[in-house]
């Protein structure tokens, strides 16, 4: 990305501001020599929480975003929410006080508040509580923890009940707090705390059930260990042109000799992921996230009218954005079968490729339902012997865009 600066007193002009765009009791005081400019850019910043004062606490910056507009950025509040939402949680928490159950455990761990009430509904018209979730973990975790074993964690938490455009806060934790998989996990190595002063273990797994998290991002490990290709539709699009490109992305990816997996995102696009070999066959990350883009610039290039491989929203309408940028060592993806913080109580569903055709409705893979599901099938049974060597696979695809070279010329 290139940053330039105003070169005409009339393009200064433009961004200079009369007033600070600060405010509260922490605001940069007006002083000499002190320019005010209008906000223009937009940056990320990871952070680990809010202060009284409305400050963000242990800010790091993380890069620039030209996917969004300043104006579009603002607090997001907490929904409040009607009567008719909360009477079913009512009614489950007056059962549990007539069993006399103030507290519940799942796998030796207590829950408190077992009855609140974390999404609306399933799509069943039933809310999905704290102990729903709790259960959920316990039936999923084995097949969830090999996926995760030696990659740091952050879980997005939803204070309030998930309504929409609740308000949810991404947060490093240690463990997933809810149940005792994670716990076992921590000790076996498969999640490691970014905060090592925040364990979670005996009551401090109840606390962090409190904070009611919903969603967990899996980073990805020292070296490259898996390609993720995040397909991001525009709102235009349909999900079968998702399904399409998807399947592109495996074609491609075996005819440079890598095995590659799908599963929903939770929310409006497809994951295909492919493991790659370590050891002595293990690359470092930048050369594996210049493959991924290598790889997505070229559909992009073929395909211009579906694809894309900028993050720029102008230009995103009626495209797929091949998002490749999860392939770097400090960037995180929603971990296979991780609920999702979004109306429906919806998780990244692991599917077979037969499955990835048209028609697929990834909102159907819920809370409820995905266990079940994944009893009747494994489909990814074959994951764990598919690793392939991303060198072999960088070399093919140089001879391929070589051929392709000469040809075209």
């Amino acid at each position: 990305m290139e940053l330039t600066s105003p070169t005409t007193s009339t393009e200064a002009a433009r961004i200079d501001a009369d007033k600070s765009p600060f405010g509260g009791n922490n605001a940069p005081p007006k002083e000499r020599n002190v320019r005010w400019l209008k906000p223009a850019l937009v940056a990320e910043i990871q952070f680990a929480g809010w202060t009284a004062s409305g400050m963000i606490r242990q800010a790091a910056f993380k890069g620039l975003r030209q996917d969004k507009a300043a104006r579009d950025v603002v607090a997001e509040m907490p929904t409040p929410i009607g009567d008719s939402e909360i009477a079913p949680t009512r009614k489950l928490a007056s059962t549990l006080k007539q069993e006399g159950a103030s507290e519940f455990e799942v796998m030796g761990v207590s829950i408190s508040k077992p009855e609140k009430a974390l999404w609306p509904d399933a799509g069943d018209r039933s809310p999905v509580t704290k102990m729903d979730l709790a259960r959920y973990f316990e039936q999923v975790g084995d097949w969830m923890l090999p996926h995760l074993k030696g990659r740091p964690c952050s879980l997005v938490r939803a204070p309030t009940v998930c309504r929409g455009r609740s308000s949810f806060n991404a947060m490093p934790w240690p463990a997933c707090p809810i149940c005792s998989h994670c716990q076992g996990a921590r000790r076996q190595g498969a999640l490691r705390p970014n905060r090592p002063s925040r364990g979670v273990g005996g009551s401090r797994a109840n606390g962090g059930a409190r904070d009611s998290s919903l969603e967990l991002r899996a980073r990805q490990s020292e070296t490259a260990g898996r390609l993720v290709f995040d397909l991001d539709p525009a709102p235009d699009v349909a999900f079968d042109a998702v399904i399409a490109g998807a399947l592109e992305i495996r074609d491609r990816l075996s005819a440079v000799g890598l095995v590659s997996f799908c599963k929903t995102t939770g929310g409006k696009g497809l994951h295909v992921v492919t493991p790659l070999m370590g050891g002595k066959h293990s690359v470092e990350w930048a050369l594996a996230k210049n493959f991924a883009h290598a790889v997505c610039a070229q559909m992009a290039h073929d395909n211009p009218k579906k694809y894309l491989d900028k993050m720029s929203k102008s230009q995103r309408a009626g495209r797929i954005f091949l998002d490749y940028l999860r392939n770097d060592r400090t960037a995180t993806a929603v971990a296979v079968l991780s609920p999702r913080a979004r109306a429906g109580a919806p998780v990244s569903m692991p599917l077979e490729w037969k499955e990835i055709r048209k028609g697929l409705q990834p909102s159907r893979f819920t809370v409820r339902n995905a266990p079940a599901l994944l009893k009747k099938s494994n489909p990814w049974r074959e994951y764990a012997g598919s690793a392939q060597s991303l060198a072999t696979a960088i070399e093919r695809l140089t001879r391929i865009d070589s051929t392709l070279a000469r040809k075209s010329s």
